[in-house]
């Protein structure tokens, strides 16, 4: 089972500071739990096949970035959940004002497994779309602290 889920996000800071939120790292500051385990480079630093992990047990998903272009505000990975799915996930950025990027999200979802077809199955576009949507009230809390 395959689907293809989209959404956009409006982010009120400059897309020079809101797209590096973005990438492993910059998750770290605004998503509850986010701990990667950096494999190569292990300083976490963003490039193409860079590697790296999250979770653990049956949910331990293995990343790696398949296209870097931060000149374009634009970041591709990988992510590979084995005893369930694969998704390509696309981010990229564009300004809208001075301070404020419109953030459009792509998850290209496989299920590889029946637990995987169980969650893709789940999904729905209003669940997707209401997950992204987190993600700027989760960023506009987070900066509004600094």
């Amino acid at each position: 089972m395959q689907k293809t889920y989209s959404h956009e996000i409006l982010v009120d800071l400059p897309v020079s500071r809101a797209f590096p939120l973005f990438t492993p790292k910059g998750e770290e500051a605004w998503v509850p739990g986010w701990e990667p385990t950096y494999v190569q480079p292990r300083t976490g630093k963003t490039c193409e096949e860079m590697i790296f992990t999250t979770g653990q047990g049956d949910d331990k998903t293995f990343w790696t970035c398949l296209s870097w272009q931060p000149d374009q505000w634009h970041v591709r990975y990988l992510r590979l959940t084995p005893t369930s799915r694969v998704a390509f996930v696309d981010v990229r950025c564009t300004p809208i004002t001075v301070n404020r990027t419109q953030v459009h999200v792509v998850y290209e979802m496989q299920a590889l497994t029946d637990a995987g077809r169980s969650y893709v199955e789940r999904l729905s576009e209003d669940t997707f779309a209401k997950s992204i949507d987190e993600w700027a009230d989760l960023i506009a809390a987070t900066t509004l602290d600094r």
